[in-house]
């Protein structure tokens, strides 16, 4: 092994020298695979995993139709939540906070109730907000919290921003969970969460969907959040189990 730096990674870093040094501005567009090709003097794969990298880091958006679209002069810093128990996956980290930005009493239609998984024409009250943390400028997600109407009260909450909904609940209306459950999947960012969240509509997301079952009311509360990508990773740390076999 010589250890020389891979081509690719070598056009990455001259593509991020150039965007830094403003010869490419936010919002530019780089040039197309083939006039990089010639430029570099590489293969099309090659400068396709370069511009990999570069998205990657949140320095491009790459999309049909649109080609490298510069998107930030700076790799983003990622927010990473180090999860070392199932408890930790159902809340957020303390250096968090909720945003709310609006709050009232929805019934769910068959796209709705399809997201939470109830009968359409339930009641929810539903609690908009953004999800932020204190040493970070942009914002992390999108959450939409719907509990039961009789709950609507722990909006007004002087810790509504700092304390998982859940457990505001809990504390207020006495209702003990009984267990919880976590969805996460792959999705796209919605038009009206665009401006909000500083990000590019119909990007991709990372979306986290937990519910909340109560022992006197069971499904008492869902979580949506939506996390634009390059902004929250999780990250478990999983030991093998050692056995002592008996003697």
């Amino acid at each position: 092994m010589t250890g020389r730096t891979p081509r690719y990674q070598e056009i990455a870093s001259a593509l991020l020298a150039e965007i830094r040094a403003g010869r490419w501005a936010v919002g530019d567009r780089l040039p197309i695979e083939t006039e990089l090709s010639e430029r570099f003097e590489a293969g099309r794969h090659t400068v396709r995993e370069a511009l990999r990298i570069l998205t990657q880091q949140g320095l491009i958006l790459r999309r049909a139709g649109l080609g490298s679209v510069v998107v930030a002069a700076e790799p983003p810093a990622v927010f990473t939540h180090s999860v070392g128990s199932l408890a930790e996956w159902m809340r957020y980290p303390p250096e968090t906070f909720r945003e709310t930005l609006h709050g009232g009493e929805v019934t769910a239609d068959r796209a709705l109730a399809g997201v939470l998984k109830c009968p359409p024409g339930r009641r929810w009250f539903h609690i908009a907000s953004i999800r932020r943390a204190d040493a970070h400028a942009q914002p992390l997600g999108w959450t939409d919290i719907y509990v039961l109407p009789k709950y609507a009260a722990v909006i007004r909450r002087r810790d509504h921003g700092r304390t998982p909904v859940h457990e505001q609940i809990a504390r207020q209306f006495g209702e003990a969970i009984d267990h919880a459950r976590l969805d996460v999947f792959a999705g796209r960012l919605p038009p009206e969460m665009a401006g909000p969240l500083e990000a590019e509509p119909g990007c991709p997301t990372l979306v986290m969907v937990r519910r909340y079952f109560g022992l006197r009311s069971g499904l008492f509360e869902i979580t949506v959040t939506t996390h634009p990508e390059g902004r929250y990773v999780y990250s478990m740390d999983m030991r093998r189990e050692l056995r002592v076999a008996p003697a």
